[in-house]
């Protein structure tokens, strides 16, 4: 093999491992992108996950609080036709 062929043939190898340096270095900005996001998301979801988890507990101290009427207190909701709605004079 002569001098020129084994020349090109190391300038075709080292490209070629330059391509694959440049592809892998773009694959590996574009999964940390990716990952970004996904932790963005995560983030986000916990923050509602918080505000949910609130909100039931709020809920939970609604329903605690009419269990409470009802059993202690023998209170009931009303039937229909027990509730009478009032609305100021002139209005209908």
């Amino acid at each position: 093999m002569s001098l020129n062929k084994l020349n090109a043939l190391l300038l075709l190898v080292v490209i070629v491992c330059a391509m694959s340096v440049v592809n892998s270095t773009h694959s590996a900005r574009k999964l940390y992108n990716e990952l970004e996001k996904e932790q963005r998301l995560a983030r986000q979801l916990d923050v509602e996950y918080g505000q949910l988890t609130l909100e039931q507990s709020t809920w939970g101290a609604h329903a605690l609080i009419e269990k409470t009427a009802s059993a202690r207190l023998q209170m009931l909701t009303p039937t229909q036709r027990q509730v009478h709605v009032i609305t100021p004079e002139g209005e209908r």
